[in-house]
């Protein structure tokens, strides 16, 4: 089926449609790279010349498809005339941004000897006995998409590694998946070849035109996102979202849910005392410092949460609600769940209990689902 994307896909600077390059135009732009005479929006010369590519609509700028993956970051855009490279000498990819598209392209999305994505051993329980709990977690963002439809895109795609995540998109007819990542995005592309549509691109420039989703996700990508520039990142998927239809964003509370308080308050218990617990807290009434505070080393990957209240009008400017998706983090499943003490069971309890509590669950549990419906 051939994929009409000149209908959806727009120009991440001017935000035209794009529109094939082909013939006479294609070889003009060719030779002109091979010249020397091109530059891409941030200054970096053009080295390579394009097989196929779009370009926006009054011919300002031109966007390389390489190996099925059309990159459509607002650095990537090859600048064709002189007014558009005197208005976009300076644009780049932000700190924050660069850093998790280096950590993905570098380490998140390479494989272990056992076919593991490093991603997925470093921030997820990869035991047995929690893998059953993990994939029924996907199937709460299917009740809330639509079953089928045309095209369903996926934010911060990776490679789409769990069963769960591809089932989502089984029955529409395009998978459009997005992502920082170029690794991720040929992970994803042996996953889904012809039904897949992959943009190397930008959550908070999403380069397709409005109202053009049947169905939306973006599962643990938000918080990656500069905090300042996370509510963009929510108005950008809702933007896209045709009427009538659903997305579902996974966000974090990060360490300021009250299990994660909890575990804190058992940790300093057992390891330090009660005493020193005390201590802590009667510091943090007098908002004194700890003792001996040092900063935090730089992460390797950039990591925000937004706390309940930043969830208002003011912020985001469309209707959503917040729902439990998955309450426990790697760190409580790996403290709490042992399979010598009714692991199982207990995880089934939990699962029962965020079913049950959905609003409960998602105000108190570690991963909501902010719902947005149009």
């Amino acid at each position: 089926m051939a994929v009409p994307l000149e209908d959806i896909l727009i120009c991440p600077v001017t935000h035209e449609r794009l529109q094939t390059i082909e013939g006479e135009r294609l070889a003009q732009i060719n030779r002109s790279i091979a010249q020397g005479e091109l530059v891409f929006c941030d200054g970096r010369p053009v080295t390579r010349v394009i097989a196929s590519g779009y370009g926006s609509a009054r011919g300002e700028y031109a966007y390389a498809v390489e190996d099925g993956i059309i990159h459509l970051l607002t650095t990537d855009a090859i600048v064709l005339t002189p007014r558009a490279g005197a208005q976009n000498r300076k644009a780049e990819l932000r700190k924050e941004k660069w850093e998790v598209q280096k950590f993905y392209d570098q380490v998140g999305w390479q494989k272990d000897k056992q076919g593991q994505y490093s991603d997925a051993v470093r921030f997820t329980d990869q035991r047995p006995i929690v893998k059953n709990y993990t994939s029924r977690c996907y199937s709460r963002i299917g009740k809330y998409l639509p079953a089928r439809g045309g095209y369903f895109l996926d934010v911060a795609s990776g490679p789409i590694p769990s069963a769960g995540s591809l089932a989502l998109s089984h029955d529409f007819d395009f998978r459009i998946c997005v992502d920082l990542s170029r690794r991720a995005l040929e992970g994803a592309k042996t996953m889904l070849g012809e039904k897949g549509i992959y943009l190397l691109a930008d959550i908070t420039n999403l380069p397709i035109r409005d109202n053009a989703m049947d169905a939306v996700i973006s599962l643990h990508t938000i918080y990656h996102v500069p905090a300042d520039e996370q509510g963009r990142a929510f108005q950008e998927l809702y933007r896209v979202l045709k009427p009538g239809s659903s997305a579902v964003v996974v966000y974090s509370w990060g360490d300021q849910v009250l299990p994660m308080k909890v575990l804190r308050a058992i940790k300093h218990i057992l390891v330090k005392g009660p005493q020193t617990l005390f201590q802590e807290i009667w510091r943090k009434i007098r908002r004194l410092p700890p003792p001996d505070a040092r900063p935090d080393p730089e992460p390797a990957l950039y990591f925000y949460t937004h706390g309940r209240s930043w969830f208002n009008r003011s912020n985001l400017n469309f209707d959503f609600t917040i729902l439990g998706y998955q309450s426990l983090n790697l760190k409580l499943l790996q403290t709490f769940i042992r399979p010598r003490l009714w692991g199982s069971q207990l995880l089934n309890l939990i699962f029962h209990l965020e079913g049950a509590f959905p609003r409960l669950s998602g105000q108190f549990g570690q991963y909501p689902m902010i719902l947005m419906t149009k």
